[in-house]
């Protein structure tokens, strides 16, 4: 009776996957604690047919999820990060190439292109956070941070400038600044 109520649990998460109904899949392979082997079939078909509808991320994540070869999810992961630079989606392809493991070039080359994109559109601090988050040179952590310092003092900003100044490691001195401006305010 064992091997009948695996067999049938096979049967539906096969056929859950080939809908697309990846959620009801899942849940499947959860409840009835399915090895990974037999349905890897499954997941290959399904992988090649959204790869072929160039569904690039949608393959990666089946890739991941399932088990199947690094080679398959890292090319259905380098599609995809392709995609999104060729879209000028410079930090999530940078936060993708991150999270699939594809070569740390990658994951730079998108990272300072979204610090680049943010800079040209005065998003001093949204590069900043970029700079922290992938670990960009210094120089480039500190000239977004006090680009985003500056504005907010231009603004009168000044309890937020000294958030940026501490939170981005910028000057004593520019630090001293925002304390006087923001006390002088009270």
């Amino acid at each position: 009776m064992a091997d009948k109520a695996l067999a049938e649990a096979i049967r539906l998460f096969e056929e859950r996957i080939a809908q697309g109904r990846y959620r009801e899949a899942a849940k499947i392979r959860e409840d009835y604690s399915l090895p990974a082997e037999p349905l890897q079939e499954a997941v290959r078909r399904e992988y090649s047919r959204v790869l072929g509808l160039g569904e690039f991320s949608l393959a990666a994540e089946l890739a991941k999820e399932y088990g199947l070869s690094k080679k398959m999810v890292v090319e259905a992961a380098a599609r995809s990060f392709v995609r999104k630079v060729d879209g000028e989606q410079y930090k999530a392809a940078a936060e993708f190439a991150k999270r699939f493991d594809l070569p740390p070039e990658m994951v730079r080359e998108a990272a300072v292109r979204a610090y680049n994109k943010s800079m040209d559109f005065g998003l001093a601090k949204n590069a900043a956070d970029i700079a922290v988050d992938f670990e960009l040179p210094d120089d480039m952590r500190i000239a977004a941070a006090e680009k985003a310092f500056a504005a907010h003092m231009d603004s009168g900003l000044y309890n937020k400038a000294l958030k940026i100044a501490r939170m981005y490691g910028l000057s004593p001195d520019l630090v001293r600044e925002a304390e006087t401006k923001s006390k002088g305010r009270r």
